[in-house]
């Protein structure tokens, strides 16, 4: 007994189970663990790009081995160690593998320590770690390597190929090259004013007055004007807004400042341009030849009125003169505004045009517009569904969308190139049936012609005799074929001997079957009779009892029956012992002619030999 207040010790056996239980939880709580890892692992694998680990047919040892060695691989750094992977390799080879990648893990100064019996163990614990580290090295490759492939690839294609839409861009460049030229001549900065006084002492003011002379205005504020501005609020606006309100100011007060910036701009350019006169020394040609086409017969007119003029007498009266011209200056614009009014009916019919096509351009700008205005919101509600849970999701579909755009503008612009270049072969085979293959025929033509003539009767001639060399050929074959070989012999030797074994057990056991019915059939005759005789005796005996005549007569009749069963039974004993005699002597015959069949394969297995060994002698005097 222990003492009072003292733990009793348990028995050895409690102990015991109760190790055994704790390692039990362990162990199923570790192969827990082992399988969630597992899992882990193969989804990290597939996310990188190994999707071997989705064949059900590997072992886990192939996947998970496969996978570090992969990755190794894929990392790109200079390891200096033969990784040979092989699925289903044995012990030995396992062994060297999990080495190997125990040097390369500790070359690339892995931070997650690896053995080599934990990668044969399988310890998925220990190579999750491992695997999630040289995952985040391969896709940090990708990210450094994608560009520069993808340019070198690029460049590669570019070199030997060419896009449909670069020959297109290539035959448009001169025309516009040309266009680009023509726009910059037509369109090059023409002097409208010019200053007359140059006493600005800024800098600022010498530059705005530059440009107020070719008719620009630079304003100092980048604000759009009151009267342009819109009222709806869109997303680059609250932005705006946010940064305004960031940087310590607020929309509404700096909206007066820029309206006062802008008033003072528009007084300074009042002033400068009371300053400067209208440029009369530059004139382009299409209104000086505008002036003369307007004006050539009002100018002619004007000669011959001054000639007539000059011409008229001293005295005639200044007033009427004037009068005169007067009139036929207001004839002459008369004139004019008739001009003026059939060019304004010439223009309202094309001015009625423009008004529809303005119309429609207004209506698509105001479909359009609703359209912007709808995706804004649905952009809007899109950063507001944004959260830092589904950021990488969003990116992803982002991506994703983007990819699928691009891929439906290459497949449309594929799809152009491609009836662009059916369209051009089409034309080329329509005149390529079109031409006359009798046109362009040059004597270089005819040679090759009447060499082809004369390459095509000797390869026909060539051919005649080669089939008939062949048939020869094949007829040689089949007379050889007819001749069977030694092997063919011997096999159909084989053969006949099966077939004679088959056909002489058929013919013993048909044989048997005849004994056996005759046996059966003779043994139902004589039981047939010896019925008949005992029913003949056992009808005759009551009567035969009766009498002493007929009871003598009944003892002769049986002795009689006796006499001739006993002369049956020894007839049938001869027989059997002629049977027996002559069964002896087919076993004798049957012994002497295994000993002739054992002295004839003996003699052919000898004459084989033999030659055998005059082959060899053969190929030796021949050698």
């Amino acid at each position: 007994m222990a003492p009072y207040g003292e733990e009793v010790p348990e028995p050895s056996y409690v102990q015991a189970r109760n190790i055994r239980e704790q390692t039990e939880v362990t162990t199923s709580q570790t192969d827990k663990d082992q399988v969630v890892k597992y899992d882990a692992i193969i989804e990290l694998l597939l996310a990188a790009g190994y999707f071997r680990a989705r064949i059900p047919a590997l072992s886990p040892f192939d996947k998970v081995i496969g996978g570090l060695t992969w990755c190794i691989t894929s990392s790109q750094v200079d390891i200096d160690v033969d990784l040979l992977f092989q699925e289903n390799a044995n012990i030995g080879l396992q062994i060297k593998l999990g080495e190997a990648i125990e040097k390369s893990l500790a070359r690339m100064r892995c931070p997650h320590p690896l053995q080599s019996h934990q990668i044969r163990g399988l310890d998925y614990i220990n190579i999750f770690p491992v695997i999630q580290w040289l995952v985040k090295k391969v896709m940090e490759v990708r990210k450094e390597t994608g560009d520069l492939l993808r340019m070198i690839s690029e460049w590669q294609f570019g070199r030997s190929y060419q896009l449909p839409t670069d020959e297109d861009l290539e035959e448009r460049k001169p025309r516009a090259t040309e266009y680009a030229k023509a726009l910059g001549v037509r369109y090059k900065p023409m002097r409208k004013l010019r200053n007359t006084e140059r006493n600005y002492k800024e800098e600022a003011d010498r530059v705005q007055a530059t440009l107020l002379e070719y008719g620009h205005k630079a304003y100092r504020t980048i604000s759009e004007p009151p009267k342009e501005k819109k009222k709806k609020s869109t997303k680059h606006s609250q932005i705006a807004g946010k940064l305004t309100t960031m940087m310590g100011g607020t929309e509404q007060e700096e909206a007066p400042a820029e309206e006062n910036q802008r008033d003072v701009d528009d007084r300074r350019f009042n002033r400068m341009l009371k300053d400067m006169t209208a440029s009369s020394d530059v004139i382009s040609d299409n209104k000086v030849l505008g002036l003369v086409g307007m004006e050539s017969e009002y100018i002619s007119q004007m000669e011959s009125e001054l000639g007539e003029t000059s011409s008229a007498p001293r005295g005639a009266s200044a007033q009427a003169f004037e009068e005169s011209q007067h009139s036929k200056h207001l004839e002459h614009l008369e004139n004019q505004i008739k001009a003026l009014i059939a060019e304004i009916q010439g223009y309202k019919g094309p001015h009625s045009e423009l008004v529809a096509q303005l119309q429609a351009l207004e209506e698509q700008l105001a479909e359009r517009d609703g359209r912007n205005q709808r995706i804004v919101e649905a952009l809007e509600k899109y950063d507001a569904m944004i959260t830092d849970e589904n950021r990488d999701q969003i990116e992803t579909l982002r991506s994703l969308v983007c990819l699928n755009e691009q891929l439906k503008k290459q497949e449309t612009q594929f799809r152009e190139s491609c009836k662009q270049q059916l369209t051009s072969l089409k034309a080329k085979i329509m005149e390529l049936e079109n031409m006359d293959p009798e046109e362009n025929v040059t004597e270089r033509d005819l040679m090759i012609r009447d060499t082809h003539t004369q390459d095509s009767k000797r390869l026909i001639e060539h051919k005649q005799a080669l089939g008939k060399k062949m048939r020869d050929i094949a007829m040689v074959e089949r007379m050889i074929d007819e001749i069977p070989s030694r092997s063919e012999l011997q096999q159909y030797q084989l053969q006949f001997q099966e077939l004679y074994g088959q056909v002489s057990s058929k013919l013993n056991e048909t044989r048997k079957y005849y004994q056996n019915y005759n046996t059966l059939s003779s043994t139902m005759t004589y039981l047939e009779k010896e019925i008949s005789l005992i029913n003949s005796i056992h009808d005759i005996f009551q009567t035969a009892m009766k009498s002493k005549t007929n009871k003598a007569k009944f003892l002769e009749q049986l002795q009689g029956i006796l006499a001739s069963v006993n002369s049956n039974l020894s007839k049938t004993e001869q027989k059997l012992a002629d049977e027996k005699l002559m069964l002896h002597e087919l076993s004798n015959k049957h012994m002497v002619l295994i000993e002739r069949e054992r002295a004839y394969h003996k003699a052919a297995k000898e004459f084989e030999l033999e030659c055998t060994k005059n082959e060899q002698l053969m190929e030796k005097l021949q050698a």
